[in-house]
């Protein structure tokens, strides 16, 4: 009777921990269905880290999942938080395909697991000195629901009001194209900013945001900026590199920074005829540049708060980033965009030309070969924003309304910049675009 009694309880004890073990199962096969949900909709596509669950609560259980991954390249990281960091290198040069594994443990040593197919795309070298056309290209590329991580800036006409101004959130939907890309239209996201309630179809403007493909549409995502209208180049990379610098280094060229005086650091000196100041660039207040001995037309009566625009070289002087003595104001300000190629133009070493053709506008300052009608052509020098210092010569210009320049003339003209023996000129081949007439 004893061991009737014996085996009996052995074969409930059994019992028990067989139906102990179907539940354990059946947890597990609950908590990997549930990640399974959790996370088959999810792109296929992974360009930059994410996070995943570190456990699963089932019927009040929670179940460690333990991730992991068939490339060596990708690292798993558990945080604090119960959450999974997936961190990939986002500079890889190849596109990687890669498996992301979920396993699931109890407490008695039981798993399941579950797999998900992913890719790292091949990274996208982003430079912040790309063309507007060149940012159109690469966010084209983008698959849906994808994002550039960068921000960017793009300048173009307004070809659509989308959804118009709202006065409750305080945005507007348009559409803008850039440059000649009319197959490669741009959509401005609940777009906000000063300005932007009056945007209308014509209006040129910049627009400052994250891009990305939105169900096939090339956008910038909400949360966009009217930096304002016309074009505003962003300034940031010539910041980033400024303050790179060591001490005592300068950048190897010089350039124009536009911004806002935030500080009179020496008056002006009429001995001296300069004046230093300090600005602020694109709203960037933890890169100030110091104008040191600022001088130029206007120079005099700076106030802080003035929008100016700055040629020079930038260096590192004891730990200020600074424009170096024989900084000069650019006048117009409006003109800092075309200052800027001007100036920049300067760094290009003996023979060398620049690879894509530019435009600048200028005036007229000398005539250095009068117009041929052999040979249909004049030469001659302008300066741009006021900057004498840097003078642009053009060689053998032509174009309607070539043949009555004159000095004090102001004109745009197009074409490959050079340095032909320490000139730096508009090669022959470049064309007048427009005149105006000096009065």
């Amino acid at each position: 009777m004893k061991r009737f009694i014996a085996l009996l309880t052995a074969l409930c004890l059994l019992a028990a921990l067989g139906v102990a073990a179907a539940e354990s199962t059946d947890a597990l096969t609950a908590a990997k269905d549930y990640l399974y949900m959790m996370y088959r909709a999810k792109p296929e596509t992974t360009p930059s880290d994410y996070t995943v669950v570190g456990v699963v609560n089932i019927g009040g259980v929670e179940y460690q999942v333990d991730w992991t991954t068939d490339s060596d390249t990708i690292q798993v990281v558990r945080g604090e938080d119960k959450m999974v960091t997936i961190d990939l290198d986002e500079k890889n040069p190849e596109e990687l395909q890669y498996v992301l594994t979920a396993t699931i443990s109890d407490a008695d040593g039981n798993s399941q697991s579950v797999s998900f197919n992913h890719k790292v795309p091949a990274a996208l070298i982003l430079d912040a000195g790309m063309s507007y056309a060149e940012i159109v290209d690469i966010a084209y590329t983008l698959e849906d629901g994808l994002s550039l991580e960068e921000t960017f800036r793009l300048y173009g006409t307004v070809v659509s009001i989308d959804t118009p101004w709202s006065d409750e959130y305080e945005n507007i939907t348009v559409t803008i194209q850039i440059g000649d890309l009319a197959d490669q239209p741009i959509q401005c996201y609940r777009l906000a900013g000063e300005g932007a309630k009056d945007l209308a179809v014509g209006d040129d403007i910049t627009v400052e945001g994250i891009l990305t493909n939105y169900k096939g549409t090339i956008e910038f995502d909400q949360g966009c900026v009217l930096v304002g209208y016309g074009e505003h180049v962003s300034q940031k990379a010539i910041l980033d590199a400024a303050y790179k610098l060591e001490d005592g280094v300068a950048l190897t060229s010089p350039t124009v920074l536009r911004g806002e005086v935030v500080s009179i650091d020496t008056a002006w000196s009429d001995e001296y005829q300069n004046i230093t100041v300090t600005i602020v660039c694109d709203g960037l207040t933890d890169q100030p540049i110091q104008c040191y001995r600022l001088a130029g037309e206007g120079a005099k009566d700076l106030a802080v708060g003035d929008d100016i625009a700055v040629a020079g070289v930038i260096k590192n002087y004891k730990g200020t980033i600074e424009f170096d003595q024989g900084c000069a104001l650019v006048v117009p300000v409006e003109s800092a965009i075309d200052a800027r190629a001007a100036v920049s133009a300067y760094g290009l070493e003996v023979d060398l030309a620049m690879t894509e053709s530019s435009t600048i506008t200028g005036v007229i300052t000398a005539i250095d070969t009068p117009w041929s009608d052999e040979y249909q052509n004049i030469t001659v020098i302008m300066t741009v924003g006021g900057l004498a210092d840097y003078p642009i010569m053009c060689y053998r210009l032509a174009g309607e309304g070539a043949q009555d320049l004159a000095i004090g003339d102001t004109i745009t003209v197009s074409g490959i910049i050079k340095n032909y023996k320490g000139t730096i000129e508009f090669d022959q081949g470049c064309t007048l675009d427009a005149v105006v007439k000096a009065e």
